[in-house]
């Protein structure tokens, strides 16, 4: 049976992988630039004594959220209650985690399109960075499964998810480049 190849000789398994590594590559960055956000603005301002003042809820700014004032007062208390359950080492923990998952993330859409375009390079650099990026969901789950339940509740599933995702990523990877291999 003949392997499907694109118009440009490329492997088509590539092409999609490739695509796939973009798509979820586009996402991830901007999950992790996320989380490095909310981290840094958490730690930052979170008062000495660890009590949150009262809720400020500007009658113009819930208007213009279209928030009612028990909306606010409950995203103040939900804010409280998150950095109340982090241990101290929490959230710098996973802002280094996610400086480096921004930076992986980054260079999987770059592999990405290595493999739509099928260079000589792209499936290792794929398996690399897809690897690495699993690495960073393990040491994420390390990092939640070692927090309280508010923690693991909030975070636990997303991780799991990016480690499945990433797994299959880094087998696809290496099932299309021992397809190559076995053309010779």
């Amino acid at each position: 049976m003949e392997e499907s190849r694109s118009q440009a000789g490329n492997p088509n398994w590539a092409s999609i992988l490739g695509v796939i590594a973009i798509m979820l590559g586009v996402f991830l960055t901007g999950m992790h630039g996320n989380e490095l956000m909310k981290q840094s603005v958490i730690q930052g301002n979170m008062p000495a004594s660890g009590i949150m003042p009262e809720a400020d809820c500007p009658e113009e700014e819930l208007e213009e959220e279209g928030l009612t004032l028990a909306e606010c007062e409950y995203l103040v208390d939900h804010v409280a209650g998150i950095a109340l359950a982090m241990p101290d080492w929490f959230p710098s923990a996973m802002m280094i985690l996610s400086v480096a998952g921004v930076v992986l993330a980054f260079l999987s859409i770059i592999v990405g399109g290595a493999l739509v375009n099928f260079t000589n390079w792209s499936v290792v650099g794929a398996i690399s960075v897809f690897s690495c990026l699993a690495v960073i969901d393990l040491l994420q789950f390390a990092v939640v499964v070692n927090t309280g339940p508010i923690l693991r509740d909030a975070y636990l599933w997303s991780v799991l998810l990016w480690l499945i995702l990433h797994a299959m990523m880094v087998v696809g990877a290496i099932a299309g480049r021992n397809a190559e291999m076995a053309k010779g």
